[in-house]
């Protein structure tokens, strides 16, 4: 009688590896060999489930943006600006991994016009519902723009240790305060 495989379980298993590899070792880690020595399987076993580092890279960033939707939705039912945003800084282990795996991701990108195109589309329709949440500026796309920029830079700045986390969540509070007009009890002077 045949070996019964359970795919989910190697699947998960394979997909776990790469995360690990990511997140550790950065996008030159990505090959089937690699990854099947993470995962303790044949490349064979790795390349049915992903046929190619892009099928890798396109996995980890689909799981990493529905670990974004989770804490976001972990927020509460109607999470504010703050919440969104600071959702997608790295703050602590698993954003702080899933940051590097981003970054890692739009450096591949940079090189392969299609993902480009599909993540700027992508980015359109974020910025557009971030820009929504912004009513009391005179162009809330352009401050939807440079919020997110803002994140980007805070994120890949956080990710190399240039800034804290701490300092990085007290700018991004400034700002997003500073674009909605609202001085709040959040916004403090960043720790030095």
């Amino acid at each position: 009688m045949p070996k019964q495989v359970d795919h989910s379980s190697r699947r998960a298993t394979i997909s776990d590896a790469v995360m690990r590899l990511l997140a550790r070792d950065g996008l030159e880690s990505i090959s089937l060999r690699h990854v099947a020595a993470e995962a303790g399987v044949s490349a064979g076993q790795v390349q049915h489930y992903f046929p190619s580092k892009e099928a890798m890279m396109e996995f980890a960033t689909t799981t990493i943006a529905e670990r974004i939707a989770a804490r976001i939705t972990a927020a509460g039912p109607d999470p504010d600006l703050h919440q969104i945003l600071t959702a997608l800084l790295p703050t602590g282990p698993e954003s702080a991994a899933d940051a590097r795996v981003l970054i890692g991701y739009l450096a591949f990108a940079s090189v392969r016009p299609h993902i480009a195109e599909t993540l700027a589309t992508n980015g359109v329709g974020f910025r557009d519902h971030i820009a929504a949440m912004i009513t009391d500026h005179p162009d809330p796309t352009a401050a939807a723009e440079s919020l997110l920029a803002l994140l980007d830079g805070l994120a890949l700045h956080v990710t190399i240790g240039q800034l804290s986390q701490e300092k990085a969540q007290a700018l991004l509070t400034a700002a997003i305060d500073e674009t909605q007009g609202t001085p709040s009890a959040r916004s403090t002077q960043p720790p030095k």
